[in-house]
């Protein structure tokens, strides 16, 4: 498996996560009543899972696990196939129904970005570094142009 893409969204969730946390961070105290800081705390967690998804996709596609029908059947596949930890993987999927929520910026549900600010970021990191270290166990595919052993072309 080529792990470029798992690279890149390991990257990419790692900035999320970092980002989430410093908005929180800067000052605890203040985050209830400032909506900017929420809002960039909280669109960090949402792109930290769509980079989720779109790794377990990736993953899923490649192992040949078939495709999930919704963001969290990736993760219950990915648990199923021995991918991640089924504990992991039920915090992920509480996350994901956060990060999945219909609701209106304004009135969102601070208790659960707080929760998942101080106990939630550290799930992503797991997850990522669950699915490279996977990923590096798994032989990659033979290119369509790489001769295979005992082909006449060689």
């Amino acid at each position: 498996m080529d792990n470029d893409l798992l690279v890149s969204k390991t990257g990419t969730i790692e900035r999320c996560i970092k980002r989430a946390r410093d908005e929180y961070e800067k000052d605890p105290t203040t985050f209830v009543g400032d909506i900017t800081r929420q809002d960039a705390a909280t669109l960090n967690v949402i792109r930290a899972w769509e980079a989720a998804v779109e790794m377990g996709d990736y993953v899923l596609a490649h192992a040949g696990l078939g495709p999930a029908h919704d963001e969290r059947e990736v993760i219950s596949l990915l648990e199923e196939n021995g991918w991640l930890d089924p504990a992991l993987g039920e915090d992920l999927k509480r996350t994901g129904e956060f990060c999945r929520a219909d609701w209106d910026y304004q009135a969102s549900p601070l208790p659960a970005l707080v929760t998942i600010i101080k106990r939630g970021l550290d799930d992503f990191d797991a997850y990522a570094r669950a699915l490279l270290a996977r990923a590096a166990e798994t032989p990659a595919a033979p290119s369509d142009d790489t001769p295979s052993p005992g082909d006449p072309a060689i």
